[in-house]
């Protein structure tokens, strides 16, 4: 459990900063839709960037919120399974979803850049044609990229999880 806490403590700071900056960017969606609801029915304007901005702040806030939810262990899992699970079969199956998790936001991670960087490469704009689309984009490699490090995380607690539970029987 020593090595636990110290993870614990040790991603604290990251936690909070994640959780602030999702909170941030769901404000700054939020606000802007309220003005370009104002703009749109009041003076009969519409900026196109405004909503591009309102659509990718939430995606920019929701992938980097990711990685604090595997820390939760509020990630996308079969419960039903886990329920029925007890004793060592069921800390070697938290265990295996988090390799699983690890290795898919791997590939996910590795995938994205490699797809934004081709984006980059086209210099392709998104809708309104002021913001380049690798910026929107970069929302996926980042927020794979805390995934890693949480699910690594969540790897070692599984790991420390199976060897005190050894330790107890």
């Amino acid at each position: 459990m020593v090595k636990t806490n110290k993870v614990e403590s040790s991603i604290r700071v990251l936690d909070k900063s994640l959780e602030v900056f999702s909170l941030f960017t769901v404000l700054i969606s939020v606000t802007l839709a309220v003005f370009s609801v104002v703009f749109r029915y009041l003076f009969d304007i519409s900026f196109q960037i405004i909503e591009e901005i309102c659509r990718y702040s939430i995606i920019y806030g929701v992938f980097a919120y990711i990685g604090p939810l595997i820390k939760k262990n509020e990630h996308l899992k079969m419960d039903l399974i886990q329920n029925f699970l007890k004793g060592k079969v069921k800390h070697y199956n938290d265990l295996l979803i988090s390799i699983i998790l690890f290795a898919s936001f791997v590939f996910i991670c590795w995938s994205s850049v490699n797809w934004s960087i081709s984006l980059l490469n086209m210099n392709l704009m998104t809708d309104s044609g002021i913001v380049l689309m690798f910026i929107p984009a970069l929302a996926i490699p980042l927020g794979m990229f805390f995934s890693c490090i949480y699910s690594f995380l969540k790897i070692i607690e599984d790991f420390d999880k199976i060897r005190l539970y050894k330790s107890e029987v």
